[in-house]
């Protein structure tokens, strides 16, 4: 039988690591519509879109 012993010890805290790595990263593409510093620069490109209808019309 396989038993991993006191390994077990840094596999469980790499294996959490991970997790809360992919749970922070989820937490921050879950709402790109915003003010924060890594959030869509929606005035920006709002503002560039209505230049570039202004200029077609």
């Amino acid at each position: 039988m396989f038993s991993l012993g006191y390994l077990v010890v840094p596999v469980v805290a790499i294996v959490f690591y991970v997790l809360a790595s992919l749970e922070l990263i989820a937490e921050e593409i879950e709402d790109p519509f915003g003010n924060d510093m890594n959030d869509l620069p929606m005035a920006k490109l709002a503002k560039n879109i209505r230049k570039h209808v202004g200029e077609i019309l």
